[in-house]
């Protein structure tokens, strides 16, 4: 038994991971067992989805019931999903949410296989550990949004990116591109994935055609021969036809390529015109150092309160800061491609919101930069791990701080009925309230 559980460590290590990460992201999944925050677009939709009816489909003109609309400002892929459960598991709250609650305990596999494959199975370990843990992620895990399915593609593009980088295998490239059209079919903001995964391929092929190649001269030529097939497929059309394949029901249901294009142009013009003020959005550059949350949801139990509030687990953020400087500085020091990958994929999925047309935004806009974030504290967790057993010391005390701290703000992520005199304590910021 004993060297079963030596040699199958790593496996059982994450097996634990993964059962807390159920465990936590299902219990109560029910609550609240009404529509909260955007649910009264994503899941009404969703239910209308699930019944069939062909106005889940029509152009924006259509009315919906009293306080519920229509979600569509985004493409549909992540609407369909959450649709699925409700099939499955009945129209109620627990099938809104199922999928949602699903792809979010998934990613702690996905990216335990990405730090594996960027570094070593402990940076991975840890990785998953700190998702698990990770209020923000926690709470998007469990309400009928689709942030958490983008969180999910962006994981594994990477992941085949990088399996892309070790093998050179044209398959692992093609689900690069899969996966990046699968994220622009949650959202939008999907094209961000997809311009810097197809940035890194294109600098990947070039070169292995050209600097791995002995020929010269010529050779240059030949590769963006060799490049541009590639590129186009994985990048362009597979995209296209995952995008397109999405919209399958609403061709199904009478809508007309004209019908089509005139809602594209209705989505780009609404993300384009948004300039009402919203109480809980924020801008870019406040998202890293977590000072502005998103308050989902109130219900009063009368003595009691519950309360759900998007909110980071403010050690992980904050001290992620610190590690991610670390990181810049490492990069410029010396040569490390798995961490300039990792640092730049932070940037990529995060300063482009600095330019969006997009004038109103929140702090969930940050997700796939976070998840790369979490990458990084691994990363340096692990170094400091290496280094003697102080260093274990201070990684497992890293470790219980930040279980801790999830711990205590695991109430106000999770509706959990609390006096209203307890509430105070956990804004650390005024700005969160």
């Amino acid at each position: 038994m004993s060297i079963l559980i030596s040699k199958y460590r790593i496996e059982l290590l994450l097996f634990l991971i993964i059962a807390i990460s159920f465990g936590l992201k299902f219990h109560r999944l029910e609550f609240p067992q009404s529509y909260y925050f955007d649910e009264v677009y994503f899941a009404f939709t969703a239910q209308e989805m699930a019944k069939g009816n062909k106005s889940a489909w029509q152009v924006p003109e259509v009315d919906a019931p009293k306080d519920l609309a229509y979600e569509w400002t985004h493409p549909p892929l992540g609407k369909e999903i959450s649709s699925l459960g409700i099939l499955i598991f009945g129209d109620n709250t627990f099938g809104w949410r199922f999928f949602q609650a699903f792809f979010g305990v998934l990613a702690t596999l996905f990216i335990f296989l990405l730090g594996r494959n960027l570094f070593n199975d402990r940076v991975g370990l840890i990785a998953a550990l700190l998702y698990t843990f990770e209020s923000f992620i926690f709470v998007l895990s469990r309400i009928t949004m689709v942030d958490i399915f983008m969180a999910n593609f962006v994981l594994l593009g990477s992941l085949f990116v990088v399996k892309y980088a070790k093998s050179q295998k044209t398959i692992f490239l093609l689900l690069t591109g899969a996966f990046c059209g699968a994220s622009m079919s949650i959202k939008w903001s999907g094209v961000y994935i997809a311009e810097f995964l197809a940035g890194v391929s294109f600098f990947l092929i070039y070169y292995f055609e050209v600097y791995s190649s002995d020929s010269e001269g010529s050779s240059y030529v030949r590769a963006f021969l060799k490049i541009f097939p590639r590129m186009i497929l994985a990048f362009v059309i597979i995209p296209i036809v995952i995008y397109l394949a999405t919209y399958i029901p609403f061709f199904y249901f009478g809508n007309s390529i004209g019908d089509f294009i005139g809602l594209q142009q209705q989505m780009f013009g609404y993300h384009g015109g948004v300039t009402e003020d919203h109480p809980y959005q924020s801008q870019w550059w406040m998202w890293p150092i977590l000072l502005k949350t998103v308050y989902l949801h109130f219900e009063n139990f009368g003595e009691q309160h519950a309360h759900i509030y998007a909110l980071g687990n403010p050690f992980l953020w904050w001290t992620g800061c610190l590690f991610f400087l670390a990181a810049v500085v490492q990069v410029i020091r010396r040569e490390s491609p798995a961490l300039i990958f990792v640092v730049v994929s932070v940037l990529a999925y995060w300063l482009p919101w600095a330019l969006s047309p997009r004038k109103v935004t929140f702090l969930y806009h940050f997700l796939p930069a976070l998840l790369f974030i979490l990458l990084i504290i691994a990363y340096f967790l692990d170094s400091i791990w290496k280094k003697s057993k102080y260093g274990k010391l201070i990684v497992v005390l890293y470790i219980m701080i930040a279980i801790g701290v999830f711990i205590y703000f695991y109430p106000i992520v999770s509706g959990v009925p609390i006096s209203p005199d307890s509430v105070d304590g956990y804004f650390w910021i005024q700005s969160w309230r």
